[in-house]
């Protein structure tokens, strides 16, 4: 008797451990994400739920359709890539930082490889993460992210200053086409800016600008192709005008830019500018030269971004005469009419910052996408080594529950108690190591063009022209819009 009543006991603290142990098993488990994102159960042969994204101005809106239907992570089959839709700040924000370093690499498409020489790494944002990328970011900082009051500041605000003055004299009869004006004054800055090449309406660098257009144009596309690669033949004119493209840039860059300055360059010199700082790496052998003229490119390409964002914002500003107003009241009320608007100012004109910030958030471009270089976590669901990860900014940006009316454009949302008021929630370049290597930039130079314009003209609208901006991407096509620009009486 005395052994049953032990045996009895045994049993049942065994019983108990095997129970703990199952429980805490199962806890281990799930926090260790064995939960897959809930994924819509249609998926065709061949395509999987990219038939999911038609009948959309942008995919991105329908990822949001989907979030609402299927929770703030859902797991797609894109033709042959897998992939995961993630929505919401607090999944976005884990994604970016909290664990941005699971997710710091990019996809893999047969398309971006195709323009970049046929490998994905010479490109600064469609590479993956590495030792390399790091030199290059660490390299661009004191030129991107300049600080107020250095010396590479107070050289960019006169630059920005300067070409802005000169590209004023360009306006001529209305109506006036703005795109081509814009980067032309947007290249000749950067150009100044990281090379201190200065160009002004030669034909070589009016056909440089016109090629960093079409490519920023295409990269800025997507493709079926892009997870169906079996349908890349149906771009071969289009990728073979591109390699004409880019191989036309190369010369111009080597040409023009260059020039003689890698022979002469002297180690014992400060570095006057960021072309000096990428041959003085190569000099060290820490990078190699054709890294180095990638990185070179695509920084100098960074000027159609720029020009495209100001030519949308425009579209939106032409048909917002009382925006236009107070831009100008802020102006002559802090800085009048008698010099021209610099960088410096941008403490003082608020509302002009805001304007900028309200076309990126009503642009909603997309940040580009990640891919899980290791099996990790968003959200407490399972994200498999290779996934590619889609962040939701155009949910962040046009949410009716983070944003009231967010289809009205207010640039009075990012000004609280007379100050520039930046939404956590407000995360158009991204987060983490990742994110984007010019945005600050960016800003800098549309404050100076947007105020320099609005200082002296007042914008409107050109008789039967339709200023629709299409949301979800920078890039506008050829022909954008056309506007009035009326000179304003001094």
């Amino acid at each position: 008797m005395p052994i049953s009543i032990l045996t009895t006991i045994l049993i049942i603290i065994l019983t108990l451990l095997i129970v703990a142990v199952a429980i805490s098993y199962y806890k281990s488990q799930k926090s260790e994400c064995v939960l897959k994102p809930p994924s819509p159960w249609l998926k065709l042969p061949l395509i999987g739920h990219l038939h999911l994204l038609h009948g959309y101005e942008v995919p991105y809106q329908a990822f949001t359709e989907l979030g609402r239907k299927y929770g703030n992570v859902v797991g797609l089959q894109l033709g042959q890539v897998k992939c995961v839709v993630v929505n919401e700040q607090k999944n976005i924000r884990e994604t970016l930082v909290t664990r941005g370093s699971h997710f710091d690499y990019r996809p893999n498409f047969e398309r971006y490889r195709r323009l970049f020489s046929g490998n994905k790494e010479n490109s600064l944002a469609f590479c993956d993460w590495s030792k390399t990328q790091k030199i290059r970011r660490d390299m661009l900082k004191a030129y991107t992210f300049p600080r107020a009051f250095t010396n590479n500041y107070h050289s960019l605000d006169e630059l920005i200053t300067n070409c802005t003055q000169e590209m004023l004299q360009e306006f001529g009869e209305n109506p006036l086409d703005l795109k081509p004006i814009f980067l032309r004054c947007c290249a000749r800055i950067f150009l100044l800016h990281f090379c201190s090449r200065n160009f002004h309406m030669e034909a070589d660098f009016l056909r440089m600008i016109n090629n960093f257009d079409e490519v920023f144009f295409e990269v800025n596309q997507g493709y079926a192709a892009d997870f169906l690669p079996f349908l890349m033949p149906l771009h071969k004119k289009k990728m073979q005008k591109l390699n004409e493209v880019t191989s036309e840039i190369r010369q111009f860059i080597n040409d023009r830019v260059i020039g003689d300055k890698f022979q002469v360059y002297n180690p014992d010199l400060e570095h006057g500018d960021y072309l000096e700082s990428l041959i003085g790496h190569v000099k060290k052998e820490s990078i190699d030269w054709e890294t180095a003229l990638f990185a070179l490119e695509d920084i100098i390409g960074g000027h159609s971004a720029v020009g495209n964002f100001l030519t949308k914002l425009f579209g939106y500003l032409v048909n917002e005469p009382e925006v236009q107003k107070k831009i100008q009241d802020e102006i002559d009320l802090t800085i009048g009419k008698e010099r021209p608007i610099s960088i410096y100012d941008r403490n003082q004109l608020v509302y002009i910052e805001a304007t900028v910030f309200e076309a990126i958030r009503m642009i909603s471009s997309p940040i580009v996408p990640r891919v899980a270089n290791q099996t990790s976590s968003i959200g407490g669901y399972q994200i498999e080594k290779g996934t590619v990860i889609f962040l939701n900014n155009y949910n962040l940006s046009m949410s009716n529950d983070l944003w009231e009316n967010p289809e009205k454009f207010c640039p009075e949302r990012f000004v609280k108690n007379g100050k520039l008021y930046k939404p956590d929630y407000f995360l158009p370049f991204g987060g983490g190591r990742r994110s984007c290597m010019g945005y600050k930039l960016v800003q800098l130079v549309s404050f100076g063009i947007l105020g320099s314009v609005m200082q002296n003209f007042d914008v409107k609208p050109v008789k039967n022209e339709r200023y629709q901006v299409q949301a979800g991407s920078l890039a506008l096509g050829k022909d954008s819009f056309k506007f009035m620009l009326e000179q304003r009486k001094r």
